[in-house]
């Protein structure tokens, strides 16, 4: 047995974890920028925008395609770290490469942090919880099928 191997439906509560936690950071990225800004109606109109598009186009889009690759597993106990697959870790590395580029060489606007960054770490964080809504899903799942049998 894989001492790293936890139980499958625990990947999606780690997922949850990490997006939670991700988005915590990228929102506190944007927010200095927020709290500065002169127009703070259309930076947070410009936020909302952002969020409803990463929320509802990708992000809810990925959640799901991480809970079905999870529930599919043969075995009931699996290495924790595949909660995300080889791509998803990819994606992550380039992502965060390119905000800490843009960032460090000031290719964008403090403005333009304080709305993408804003909608885009409450995205992240809004899709953390619909992670950990379907562990408990899961596990509740789980738990009714062990007491059935």
């Amino acid at each position: 047995m894989n001492r790293f191997a936890v139980k499958k439906q625990y990947l999606l509560l780690i997922a949850g974890c990490v997006w939670m936690f991700a988005g915590l950071i990228v929102m506190k990225t944007g927010y200095p920028f927020l709290q500065k800004s002169a127009s703070l109606g259309l930076i947070l109109l410009g936020a909302s925008i952002i969020f409803l598009i990463f929320y509802l186009k990708i992000f809810s889009k990925l959640v799901r395609k991480h809970e079905i690759r999870i529930r599919g597993y043969e075995e009931d106990k699996v290495a924790f770290w595949k909660f995300f697959d080889k791509k998803q870790y990819v994606i992550i590395v380039i992502m965060m490469s390119g905000g800490i580029l843009i960032r460090f060489y000031h290719l964008v606007p403090n403005w333009f942090i304080a709305f993408f960054y804003s909608g885009l770490g409450f995205a992240l964080f809004s899709c953390g919880t619909r992670f950990v809504a379907r562990y408990i899903k899961f596990e509740k799942e789980w738990l009714y099928e062990r007491i059935i049998d």
